[in-house]
């Protein structure tokens, strides 16, 4: 886990709401209380004075006393990499330790916190506040995926009533704007929240060269007679029963095995647009959403069967991935964590992809497919290069028309596919193809 450290770049003293209100009344009742010459209006106003300038004054006084603490403060996530619903620790340290319950000075009233505030490129935020002298764990619960950067830490000094609130504004340095540019984008991220697999996996077809590939799990291998049929030219001779042709009973083949895959590459792509006619920003990054889902469910189905997985977004520079071994998911679902909700634009562009690669691209319905950085996609292909294309949707009639529509442009295309998808609803892979 690469550690965090922030540094103080701005203080802010906010004068809150009630803070303001409460002066108003102080002010409003010395004047009438003055010009009337009645005492119960002086006294109330007293009253209110009171309490106001304890906490201004005691405020400013905790803030000044911790001043210097601020310059030593690091605040680090733990662990940086989680699933959707987990949880992650926040840990605040001075310098290299952690800093002991109690020795963080408070005043009666006036309380000292830790606030931390993550969002992600399309507008998803979790704030979390802490109490840096508790002993017990801050758990930060992240309920939704995304690649969550930091906007910004506080150290805060504040009065329980409200009226005043003191704030180092505390910035991770290791994400500040000049060093920014010259980072990777994984150490720009602070939180990475990957998807759950979808339930339901689609059934896709990734092509690449001559190949058909199809996602298998599970193999199934019988020696006996009664699964075994005569070999004929054109089956596949990997199915060849050679213990039944050992004794001398000829080429069969296995009925019951199910062909495995062959070896392969296949690159999934995430269609992270979305058309504002069709979604809002809330509805589209819940689209999002679902596309990385399924998309890590065909992602794992390809892995165990055999095949390298790779995936790839709009935003991404390059496709990432040559994911194998006995548990991908894992390293799948990090690069599914990133695709982050786009409008429709011409700046929008997936990342390149290699030759010879089965291409499956998961995508919203929209109004018009020639606005799309899919569709420039799909212009751009090589003539030999076949691609799978998934309009994933609610079961909505403006958005069935819409993956309809659209799928039937796509389906124009030498070497297109599309169809429309729609999971966990009473329409199972609707096909629109011409």
């Amino acid at each position: 886990m690469r550690k965090l450290r922030v540094t103080a770049r701005k203080t802010e003293f906010i004068p809150q709401t009630m803070g303001i209100f409460v002066l108003f009344i102080i002010v409003l009742a010395f004047t009438v209380g003055l010009v009337r010459q009645e005492l119960a209006l002086a006294l109330a106003g007293a009253a209110f004075l009171l309490p106001w300038t304890y906490c201004l004054v005691m405020t400013l006084f905790l803030a000044l006393l911790h001043s210097r603490r601020v310059r030593r403060v690091t605040i680090r996530i733990s662990p940086r990499e989680i699933t959707a619903g987990e949880f992650t620790e926040a840990f605040y340290t001075e310098g290299e330790t952690a800093a002991p319950a109690g020795k963080i000075i408070q005043l009666p009233g006036i309380l000292v916190r830790c606030r931390l505030i993550l969002a992600t490129a399309d507008g998803r935020y979790i704030r979390y506040d802490f109490n840096p002298a508790d002993p017990h764990p801050h758990l930060i619960e992240a309920k939704k995926r995304g690649a969550y950067f930091s906007v910004r830490d506080e150290f805060a000094v504040f009065d329980i009533l409200g009226f005043f609130r003191f704030a180092y504004r505390l910035t991770a340095s290791n994400l500040t704007t000049s060093k920014t540019a010259k980072m990777s984008p994984d150490e720009v991220v602070r939180l990475l929240v990957s998807p759950h697999p979808a339930e339901e996996t689609p059934d896709v077809n990734a092509r690449a060269g001559d190949t058909q590939f199809t996602p298998e799990t599970s193999f199934q291998r019988t020696d006996n007679f009664v699964d075994n049929r005569p070999y004929v030219p054109g089956d596949d001779p990997r199915r060849i029963n050679w213990k039944l042709y050992s004794h001398g009973s000829g080429l069969f083949v296995r009925e019951a095995e199910r062909e495995p895959p062959p070896h392969s590459n296949v690159v999934i792509l995430i269609d992270n647009e979305y058309d504002p006619m069709l979604f809002s920003i809330a509805a589209a990054r819940r689209g999002i959403d679902a596309l990385c889902e399924n998309a890590l469910a065909v992602a794992i189905a390809c892995a165990e069967s055999g095949m390298n997985v790779l995936i790839g977004y709009i935003g991404c520079e390059q496709v990432v991935g040559n994911f194998t071994g006995v548990s991908p998911a894992k390293e799948l679902a990090s690069a599914l964590a990133r695709p982050a909700a786009r409008s429709l634009s011409f700046d929008n562009i997936f990342p390149p992809v290699p030759a010879g690669l089965g291409i499956l691209v998961l995508a919203l319905p929209r109004v018009s497919a020639e606005t799309s950085a899919l569709d420039r996609f799909l212009k751009g292909k090589t003539i030999n290069q076949t691609i799978d294309v998934l309009l994933i949707c609610d079961n909505d009639s403006t958005q069935l028309t819409a993956a309809e529509t659209c799928a039937a442009m796509y389906n124009r295309r030498a070497g297109v596919k599309a169809r429309a998808f729609f999971p966990n609803s009473s329409h199972r892979d609707t096909e629109a193809r011409r």
